[in-house]
This record gives structure tokens, C-alpha cells and sequence, in this order.
């Protein structure tokens, strides 16, 4: 057998669609097996291209396992004008073999899958005689990804060679050994290929590439003649295959000491740790940037920064990967300063709403103050034109976000800061009614097709934060703000119609704000609310409903919705999340976040609070006298649920919830590993 092994350092690729060649249909897919840790795609004609990420880079891999016509995206590479956008890199990994000249056609016995334990995509195939076998690998922690090919049955009359791509080809049986100098000089891009061992025909290529704006435009290869010695290593920056691979397997082993394990359908177990491992490979703590919905799986809303991060995302994390959810703190504190410079031009431009503007301020002292984006970027600055720019809860989600690391020990030190900027802005965004009470005029609700006056969602966030921070200021009369409702229960908007939404909007006063009275109108709001969204909304809203229906009893509900979550959402090979049911756009981060957060915050009782909760099964009390309650709402079809090694205040706690046929959920928590 010839056995090439190569190795990659942050590279890149074009947006077209790969082409792979077959010599008879391959539709005909046989049943998939569900394994609880290896996703498994049989069909060769799927164009959704496999991922694989670590926070810092992104690659796409297509059917057969090379790069021709994917993008590949780096966590550092944005343009810092206009818009901001990520930049889509090309690299020069491979396009895969040539037998005579030709590249291998899928005939048969196609497969491959992702081993969730390891980090490892394997894709294998039949072409005619030869069997092909690639393993790809991305280091968990640096700008490196690795393949293992393996070709088995070419016979000494065929002439084999390797394709890559823009950078020409090069033949194994006749490579002994070279050096090349990808881009400028100066750039940190290395590419090795050499050949150890004549008789064992192996060959090994390794890539890689530093931080580099100017990347994309790559000058070519420059080769330099490199003799081969028996002492001779790869240069520095660069790792042989077999060390990113056990570097990849470590660090997995020691991610999956955390884990959700349930004692149900194995369905449904494949499933919530596909969400585990993608959304742990989708953040890096050294990352320069948050985490956007798509992170960097592809450039859909141009890799920013939303409140998904804030609202969906470090929630899930907090528990299951501090260090990881670290980066979403870190990105918000490094762009505060920006923050304050984007409420000062607010002041200046008159206060402007979705329709209308404020006026001048009109007291003597202007209040300092924070204004974070709806959409942002390196700079932190608002980077879309549309009406969304006006979601003026942004803001109050980053205090939130703040507020719950606050509880958990987590908050970097930034709480203060937030807290203060957070109440600026808000103190200038609210105007007093004539009845005492105050509204927020013209604003965009989280529904986002929505917009009037006093969104429920807006107002309860900027309510909790002249809660919070002006909490024990007895010099400072904390404003009430209105809440818009009927006679049957809270609304949406001032004169909303309940009649038709994007997405869930009134009832995130249940949860996530967690609202008492509109918790005590759980059942109406719910009955009012669910069945207007249309049909093609983001993956979020069955996975809110399913946390809601859980909290308050309703298990047969909750479960049939958290199915819906995920299962309309992840029919691409691998069970990799898309946005929405009809466009097939992946890796929806938030939605895998949300489907978790139904799992921890719904099915798993987990409730953070300035209270314990009364009835339930275990609690811990967290900083700022607040507390972490455990209620569990196990679904039938669940016997258990083992949430192992969560952390809280830096310590690891194991929590076991048994359904029992009648009478309340068992649970048992013991601490450490």
C-alpha cells in the first residue's frame, strides 16, 4: 500500500461547489447506522461539505475530502472597512489523486464519518480496483490541520501523482524532498513536502501561515531543492501528522470529561452531543473575536457578532466550558471603548429611533454611556444599515450576559464597567409618560419584523438593569417601565396584533428573563403566541418552547418540541445545523445552543435567580446572593439524564436525575470528577 500523510497549517479555498466524478448513480443510500459517537454520511453526492473548526480557523472538506472549490475562513482575517466582512481565503490544500493523469472517481462503497471522541473525518471510497482513504484532523489549538492518505491497489503500470490544485502536481514515486516559500517573503506561510522513505512511499506535506491581511493575494510557489538527512525535522511552526492527531484525541478526552449522558433514545444522544462538539470546536479562548450564528463556518452575515453569543450561546457554555465562554466576555470588553464612542455619536445625531429622533438631550449633565451594535466586527462598530440596528436591547443582553458571569465567578472584572455604560444609555433611551411611568419609543423587537413602541423583551431587560445596578441607591428613584398588554396577557408591542412573527418575541419573558408574572401567564401567552410564527422561522423558537412547556409540567410537549429543534435542522450530512428548514445554510451555532439550553434550563431544571426556588431538588448558592435551583423535568422517554463535570464557581459537579413512572424526578449530585 502507498500511504501519503500530509499536514496543514491555516490555509484556504473558492465557493464553488467541488466537483467529484462518478461512473454510475449513487443514490440508492442504505440506512445510516446511529451511533451515540460517530456521525456517518453515505452519500457521495451530498453537496453540504463536511467542517471542521477550532475557534481559530474553519475548513470546509468536500465528499471526497479535498478542498477544491470550499472556503476556508481565519478568526484574524476581517477587513477592517465598510462592513467588515470576513474574508473567504484560498489555500492550496490538496484536490486528491491522479491515476494516469485523472482524478479518482467515487464507483463505490462510499463512507464517511465523524468520530466525535477524536475530532477525526474519515472518508473512504472505492474507485474501480483502488480504494481510497483520506483522515483529516484539525490541531485543537493552532492554525493546523493534518490528512492521512492511504491508496491501496495501484499496480506498478499506473502512474500516480498528487493534485494540488493552483500549485500544480506532484509525484510521490519520484519526490525526494522540497522546500517551498508560499506568498511574500516575509509572511510566516511554510509548505513542506518531503519523503522519508523511498521504500515505504510515504510523503508528508505540512503548511503553515501566521496572521497576514494580504493573504489572499498569494504570489505563487518558489521552489528550493532540500536534501534529506537521517536526522533531518520538519522546520519550526510545523507538526508531523501522528502529533496534531494525539493532540487532537488529548484535548477531546479531556473536553468529554464534560458530557450529557442520557438513558434513552440513542437518536437523541447522537444528537445533544453533536451540539457538544461543534459548538466547543466552533470558540477558541485565544480567538480574537466572539462567536457570530455561523462563526467561521462560512461568511452568512459576514462572520459578526450578534446577541445569539450573549443570549444563547454563553449560557450553554458557562457550565460546560468557562474557559471557552470566556472569549464572548473578552470580545465585549474589548470593544466597550467603541461601545462608548457609538452612544456619543448617538447623543450627537439627535438620539435617532427606528422612526424619529429624541432630540437633544435636555439635562445639563450628560450620563456616560454604552451602545453595543446589533451586528459588529473587529471595531465593534454597527456594521448593517437595516432596522435591526435598532434592537436597542443589545445593550441590556450584554449586561445580562455579564450579570450571569457575575453570579458564576466568571466575569472578568467587567461588570461594573458594563453596568455602568448599560444604564447611561438606557437612562437616555426612556422617556417619562404623564402617568409616571416610562416608555421606550420606536423601538425594533427581538421578532425582528416588528417595531413600536414598548417591546416586552427591551423593556424587561432595561428594566432588570436599573434593577440591578441601582439596587440599595436611595438618592435615585428607579423608573418603572410599561409593559404592554390586554386584558388576556402581555404583548408583544404596544397595539400589537398577535397576529403573525419571525421568530419568539413576547414570550422570552418567560425565558429567558424568567419574568414572574409573566411566568404566572405562562399558559395564555403561550396558547397566544406559538402558533404565529411562521413556519419557516430560525431553530431558536421550538427550542424557547420547549424549555417553557418543560418548566411548568408539560413534558410530552416540551420533548415533541425539542425533537422539532434540531430534527428539521440537521438533515445535512453529519448533523450539521442550519438556520432555517428550507435553506440549507450551516453551522447554526445558536441553534445547537439553543437545543442544549432546552436540555440544561428545561429538561435538567437549571434556574439562575436572585432566590432559590422553592421546591427544588438541589441548589447552590452563587455570588451577589443569588442562587443556581435544579428542578428537573425528565421526559418520558428518558429513564435518565447524567450531566457529568458541569462547573460552578470553579468547581465540578456530576448530576444524575432519574424519571420515576409517577411523583417527582430523583436527583443526585456529588462533586469533582
Amino acid at each position: 500500500m502507498g500511504v501519503l500523510t500530509i499536514c496543514f497549517a491555516a490555509t484556504a479555498c473558492n465557493r464553488t461547489a467541488p466537483e467529484i466524478t462518478h461512473t454510475r448513480p449513487l443514490r440508492v443510500i442504505p440506512p445510516i447506522p446511529i451511533d451515540p459517537w460517530i456521525l456517518t454520511t453515505l452519500d457521495a453526492e451530498d453537496p453540504t461539505p463536511a467542517l471542521l473548526w477550532n475557534g481559530l480557523i474553519g475548513l470546509r472538506l468536500g465528499r471526497d475530502a479535498t478542498t477544491k472549490g470550499q472556503p476556508f475562513f481565519s478568526i484574524d482575517e476581517f477587513d477592517t472597512t465598510g462592513e467588515e466582512k470576513i474574508n473567504v481565503l484560498s489555500c492550496p490544500l490538496p484536490y486528491g489523486f491522479r491515476v494516469n493523469g485523472s482524478l479518482l472517481p467515487i464507483t463505490d462503497s462510499y463512507r464517511q464519518t465523524l468520530d466525535m471522541r477524536t475530532g477525526e473525518l474519515d472518508t473512504k471510497w472505492r474507485s474501480g480496483a483502488l480504494s481510497v482513504d483520506c483522515i483529516t484532523v484539525m490541531h485543537p489549538g493552532k492554525k493546523m490541520i493534518a490528512q492521512r492518505w492511504s491508496l491501496d491497489g495501484v499496480t506498478p503500470q499506473q502512474s500516480v501523482d498528487f493534485d494540488l490544485g493552483k500549485y500544480g502536481k506532484m509525484g510521490p514515486v519520484d519526490l525526494v524532498a522540497h522546500s517551498f516559500i508560499i506568498g511574500n517573503p516575509g509572511m510566516s506561510s511554510k509548505f513542506m513536502a518531503y519523503k522519508p522513505d523511498p521504500k515505504k512511499n510515504v510523503v508528508e506535506f505540512v503548511i503553515s501561515m501566521g496572521k497576514s491581511l494580504n493573504f489572499p493575494k498569494m504570489m505563487g510557489v518558489r521552489g528550493v531543492p532540500f536534501k534529506a538527512t537521517k536526522n533531518w525535522q520538519l522546520p519550526p511552526l510545523l507538526e508531523e501528522f501522528p502529533k496534531v492527531e494525539s493532540s487532537s484525541r488529548a484535548v477531546w478526552a479531556s473536553r468529554w470529561k464534560t458530557d450529557i449522558e442520557i438513558d434513552g433514545p440513542v437518536e437523541d444522544q447522537q444528537a445533544l452531543r453533536s451540539f457538544l462538539f461543534y459548538l466547543r470546536s466552533a470558540i477558541h479562548p485565544d480567538g480574537e473575536m466572539s462567536i457570530g450564528p455561523f462563526g467561521i463556518s462560512n461568511n452568512k452575515f459576514n462572520g459578526h457578532v450578534f446577541w445569539d453569543s450573549d443570549t444563547w450561546i454563553y449560557p450553554t457554555l458557562a457550565f460546560i466550558d468557562p474557559a471557552e465562554a470566556s472569549r464572548i466576555l473578552a470580545y465585549r470588553l474589548s470593544t466597550m471603548k467603541t461601545a462608548s464612542q457609538n452612544f456619543r455619536d448617538w447623543i450627537l445625531q439627535g438620539r435617532p429611533m427606528y422612526i424619529g429622533k429624541m432630540g437633544v438631550f435636555p439635562g445639563s449633565t450628560l450620563m456616560p454611556g454604552i451602545k453595543y451594535p446589533w451586528e459588529s466586527s473587529v471595531t465593534g462598530r454597527e456594521t448593517i444599515p437595516s432596522r435591526t440596528r435598532f434592537e436597542d436591547h443589545v445593550t441590556g443582553d450584554v449586561f445580562r450576559c455579564f450579570d450571569q458571569a457575575r453570579m458564576l465567578g466568571l466575569d472578568q472584572g467587567g461588570y461594573d464597567a458594563i453596568a455602568r455604560g448599560a444604564l447611561g444609555f438606557f437612562t437616555n433611551r426612556i422617556t417619562k409618560d404623564p402617568d409616571g411611568l416610562y416608555s421606550l419609543n420606536m423601538t425594533v423587537s427581538p421578532a425582528e419584523d416588528q417595531s413600536g413602541n414598548n417591546d416586552l423583551y427591551t423593556n424587561l431587560v432595561v428594566q432588570s438593569v436599573f434593577d440591578k445596578v441601582l439596587a440599595g441607591v436611595t438618592a435615585y428613584q428607579k423608573p418603572k417601565l410599561r409593559l404592554p398588554h390586554d386584558s388576556k396577557s402581555f404583548l408583544t408591542l404596544d397595539d400589537d396584533r398577535v397576529a403573525s412573527y419571525n421568530q419568539a418575541a413576547a414570550i422570552l419573558s418567560i425565558f429567558p428573563l424568567q419574568y414572574a408574572p409573566a411566568e404566572q401567564q405562562e399558559k395564555v401567552m403561550m396558547d397566544r403566541f406559538v402558533g404565529k410564527v411562521i413556519p419557516n422561522g430560525p431553530a431558536m423558537t421550538d427550542s424557547i418552547n420547549a424549555v417553557i412547556w418543560a418548566r411548568f409540567g408539560e413534558a410530552a410537549k416540551a420533548y415533541k418540541a425539542w425533537r422539532t429543534s434540531w430534527k428539521d435542522f440537521t438533515k445535512a450530512p453529519l448533523m450539521l445545523f442550519s438556520e432555517k428548514k428550507l435553506r440549507p445554510e450551516t453551522y447554526f451555532t445558536t441553534g445547537a445552543a439553543g437545543s442544549l439550553q432546552t436540555v440544561l434550563f428545561g429538561f435538567m431544571g437549571f434556574r439562575l435567580d436572585s432566590q432559590k426556588e422553592q421546591d427544588s431538588a438541589w441548589s447552590k448558592q452563587l455570588q451577589g446572593g443569588n442562587w443556581l435551583s435544579v428542578k428537573p423535568n425528565i421526559p418520558r422517554e428518558w429513564k435518565s439524564v447524567k450531566f457529568r463535570n458541569f462547573t460552578v464557581l470553579g468547581r465540578k459537579y456530576t448530576l444524575t436525575a432519574t424519571h420515576r413512572p409517577t411523583g417527582a424526578d430523583a436527583i443526585q449530585v456529588i462533586q469533582g470528577d
